[in-house]
């Protein structure tokens, strides 16, 4: 049973890179944030700017919230927000857009939870 289940992730996972294969990019912001409340408001922010790109005609384009397991003993980089973008021409338009911008500036302070001590990475898919 735990073989066919990894198998169907490896399938899915091959699926979904196939279908994003058109020099699409991912962000990668590693942090970690400072307590519960503030990464509650942290989701809530990622989950209000996913609505708005999907408003503005980007569905395909969000970002993703992920944490390390609470047994991991892992010092620091605990938390990591991904950004999955189908390309860099899409990322730019999304980043310009006046809703985009108004969304960052409501949202200054909450985001700054993984400001401090960020490590951020831009992947691009080889062809």
């Amino acid at each position: 049973m735990k073989r066919k289940s990894i198998l169907s992730m490896f399938a899915v996972l091959a699926f979904s890179l196939s279908v994003s294969a058109q020099k699409s990019l991912t962000t990668v912001h590693f942090y970690d944030v400072k307590n519960a409340a503030m990464e509650k408001t942290y989701i809530a922010s990622l989950k209000e700017i996913n609505a708005i790109m999907t408003e503005i005609g980007y569905p395909n384009n969000y970002y993703s919230y992920m944490k390390i397991s609470p047994s991991d003993t892992t010092s620091t980089y605990k938390n990591c927000t991904i950004g999955h973008w189908t390309s860099e021409e899409v990322y730019k338009v999304i980043h310009e857009h006046p809703k985009f911008k108004a969304w960052s500036t409501k949202n200054k302070d909450n985001n700054a939870v993984f400001i401090t001590g960020q490590l951020y990475r831009r992947f691009y898919n080889e062809d």
